[in-house]
């Protein structure tokens, strides 16, 4: 839904060749073109194509170990445009699964705020053993792992005060972390890292949304957050008995 060549030419383009496959996607004509801002049916569409239709292709024999995580937190309020997180809490924002509800989940889910651990449905077992076996990977092979919100800072797009984190931000973010280009400092209320620059964002409130808030004179409600946000992800992992407490201790 809302495909758009300016904000994401290289999928884009892949998707609107003649050998792609696309599935709930509106076409007003036979053999016409696709209006990917028809949500009169649904805004779940999807697509399949050949990896050699974006343009360049690697040998998958050829890709080196993954040295970083991102893990995407769709929120509304006070989550940053990115953090850098430690062992514990990456484990902890890995079982927290925070995200919004979108069409793909149905009318019913789009739009909630939703908590699923980890790699849930694909787990096998109990879902306290992927986030120990999580610390325990990041711990003896570290490796980076950033949390990223892809959806607004400061309320609801309603809401005259909000800011969204758009698709431009979000892409300048990634080319900072893969070029380390950003510049961090610590986050006093949630105990990870904030980003205090990023090449190509040019709105430190999105970066760090206390800023926003302060700004706007919700400096109460931002500090309500926070508490709300502590008791609530604290009261979720203690869901997973067996799962190892500085896992737990780190979102307090």
């Amino acid at each position: 839904f809302s495909l758009d060549p300016k904000h994401e030419p290289t999928i884009y383009g892949a998707v609107t060749k003649r050998e792609a496959y696309l599935e709930n996607v509106s076409q007003k004509e036979e053999g016409g073109p696709v209006d990917f801002y028809d949500s009169s049916y649904t805004q779940n569409g999807r697509a399949t194509f050949e990896l050699s239709a974006l343009g360049w292709v690697e040998d998958a024999r050829n890709i080196r170990p993954a040295d970083v995580l991102l893990i995407l937190n769709r929120n509304e309020n006070i989550i940053p445009g990115v953090a850098r997180l430690d062992s514990e809490h990456a484990a902890a924002y890995f079982m927290l699964g925070e995200t919004q509800g979108t069409s793909a989940g149905g009318k019913d889910e789009m739009g909630k705020a939703l908590r699923v651990p980890g790699t849930n449905p694909f787990f096998p077992l109990r879902h306290e053993q992927q986030g120990n076996r999580f610390l325990e990977l990041h711990r003896s092979r570290p490796f980076e792992v950033y949390l990223m919100n892809t959806g607004r800072v400061g309320g609801p797009e309603a809401s005259p005060n909000s800011k969204k984190l758009t698709i431009e931000f979000s892409s300048a973010i990634v080319k900072a972390i893969a070029e380390g280009t950003i510049t961090w400092t610590a986050d006093s209320d949630f105990g990870y890292e904030v980003a205090e620059g990023v090449p190509g964002v040019d709105d430190i409130e999105v970066l760090q949304p206390k800023r926003l808030y302060e700004r706007t004179g919700r400096g109460d409600e931002y500090r309500a957050l926070v508490q709300r946000f502590k008791q609530e992800r604290v009261a979720e992992l203690q869901k997973y008995p067996g799962l190892d407490q500085e896992i737990v201790a780190a979102i307090r």
